[in-house]
């Protein structure tokens, strides 16, 4: 799965940015998980960036948080975060590659012992235009479906596994280039696992049909579990897309704002909004919100799946991304204000549990049937760590659930 994610990111990334054009560029597009519909607006001017998201919610919820832009400044070496209701923003300097030395897995960094050679991964990727067309935009629109699975053999570092992905979606000849002079570190995906320091896997890759696709204005993503069920299931949909001229006031800090020096500040709720929040909560028939919730702060998520488990990694993800919401706080990509790490350091299963499939997926099986050995770390950028080794029972779910309850509960208590 691991490697899926991150051809997925380089395919997304490549389609957004595969051509040097330089007109101003809005995209706006609402992506939709889970129930939860995500908006969000990019713009680029020159060697400039500004990028909004907006989740979707009652107003009550929307008074509690804040809604924060931000505008890279290639041209002067820096990225602003900008909070419009508090009238504040925050300066944080971009870092090129000298000034910074990005830290190596764990794993990576302890050679400890010889290597051994695991067996072959191997990757497939194909995409196949139906040649069915629609304007979209102003522009003709291509209807292309292209899927990507990966299978590892038995003998592979982290055990057999099957896994596929697929976008069925309408693509169009549009993208541009945002041209910023600054080389930054490489970034880690946030669900990509580190590579075992002690086993390399020989990796297979075959392709066909179209090289580009070019850039999805609208379409389904699918990730599907080893046995061909659907696991998840996001939508895209662009509601604006122009190449029209950008005001530059968009790409600077608005005069009238006041800098701060400490990101919290940006995030952290005022009584005025404590108190608005709690009116408009009572006339739209919602539950008070607590006071003393953090709301705002963001977490960044890295899970690490031990070797051999068959535990389905996207479901755990939308699990902790529940949690964290749940605390009032917001999940993100990479990095945030708080960075979490899990890693399941065994899962290991008995012949009872295994009859229970995966996350809920039981029909008339006894949910306590068998155990689950599980032993995982938990950590928390500047909230501690937390360790669970236990046995529990019934199937593979319930049992990761109630291990990540155990852990977590106890981190997320600690941001305050």
């Amino acid at each position: 799965m691991k490697e899926v994610v991150r051809i997925l990111c380089s395919v997304s990334i490549g389609a957004a940015m595969s051509l040097a054009v330089f007109a101003d560029v809005k995209v706006k597009q609402r992506i939709t998980m889970s129930g939860m519909k995500i908006e969000s607006t990019r713009m680029i001017k020159g060697p400039r960036e500004r990028t909004e998201q907006k989740t979707e919610m009652g107003e009550a919820a929307a008074a509690m948080f804040p809604q924060i832009a931000t505008i890279t400044q290639c041209d002067l070496r820096r990225k602003i975060q900008l909070n419009d209701r508090k009238r504040l923003f925050l300066i944080e300097p971009l870092q090129t590659m000298s000034e910074t030395s990005p830290s190596a897995p764990v794993s990576e960094r302890q050679p400890g012992g010889p290597t051994r050679q695991g067996g072959t991964v191997t990757m497939t990727l194909s995409a196949r235009d139906t040649g069915e067309r629609k304007t979209m935009f102003g522009l003709q629109a291509r209807h292309i479906i292209t899927t990507q699975e990966m299978v590892s053999s038995p003998d592979s570092c982290n055990g057999p596994a099957r896994s596929k992905m697929e976008y069925d979606g309408w693509y169009v000849d549009f993208s541009a280039d945002f041209s910023c002079p600054i080389k930054l570190p490489p970034q880690r995906p946030e669900n990509m696992q580190a590579r075992r320091a002690d086993c390399n896997d020989r990796f297979v890759t075959k392709a066909s049909g179209i090289s580009d696709p070019g850039f999805m204005l609208e379409g389904t993503m699918k990730i599907y579990g080893p046995d061909g069920t659907v696991q998840m299931t996001q939508t895209t949909e662009t509601l604006e897309l122009s190449r029209v001229s950008l005001d530059q006031a968009l790409f600077e800090v608005p005069n009238g704002y006041a800098e701060t020096k400490n990101s919290q500040d940006l995030y952290k709720v005022s009584a005025s909004d404590m108190a608005s929040a709690a009116s408009r909560s009572q006339n739209e028939d919602q539950t008070p919100i607590r006071s003393n919730t953090p709301v705002g702060r963001s977490v960044g998520i890295n899970l690490v799946l031990g070797s051999g488990s068959q535990a389905n990694q996207p479901e755990i993800e939308e699990y902790i991304r529940s949690k964290i919401l749940s605390r009032g706080l917001r999940a993100v990509p990479g990095t945030g204000d708080y960075n979490l790490t899990v890693e399941f350091r065994q899962i290991k299963e008995s012949t009872g549990s295994k009859v229970g499939g995966i996350f809920g997926k039981v029909t008339g099986v006894d949910t306590k049937a068998g155990s689950v050995n599980i032993d995982l770390v938990a950590t928390l950028s500047g909230g501690g760590e937390a360790k669970v080794k236990n046995k529990f029972d019934g199937p593979l779910s319930n049992a990761i659930r109630a291990a990540l309850d155990e852990a977590l509960d106890q981190l997320l208590a600690n941001i305050n």
